[in-house]
């Protein structure tokens, strides 16, 4: 007999997310990064979006890299509003989706950009 354990479902879900713009000399701090998240969920969903909570647990301000942590039931809509937001404040720009895991230690690691050591 088999024996399967599983804890249910994940409260939280991580992404780790870029931003990218087409202009490069464009500076985004940690404030302006969430409120481009704010807006983008503002353009998707409305006042409706805005209400779920995303927190920011790091940012990497020269890369315009972070972590963010969604309640499981908000993931998808991050998700799709992020992939669909294209301008902010008349600059285009883009979020791209690194890594989702509902486990934040397996975003500690990237096994697609780890390279081995040839001796």
């Amino acid at each position: 007999m088999k024996r399967i354990v599983s804890k249910g479902p994940a409260d939280y879900f991580y992404l780790k997310v870029s931003l990218e713009f087409t202009d490069d000399d464009f500076e985004v701090d940690v404030l302006l990064f969430k409120a481009i998240i704010v807006k983008a969920l503002l353009t998707m969903y409305g006042e409706t979006g805005t209400a779920m909570t995303v927190d920011v647990l790091k940012y990497n301000e020269d890369r315009k890299e972070a972590i963010l942590r969604v309640h499981h039931s908000g993931f998808s809509k991050l998700w799709s509003a992020l992939t669909l937001f294209g301008y902010y404040s008349q600059k285009q720009c883009a979020f791209r989706v690194h890594q989702v895991s509902s486990c934040l230690m397996a975003l500690a690691f990237n096994s697609r950009q780890h390279m081995v050591p040839v001796h």
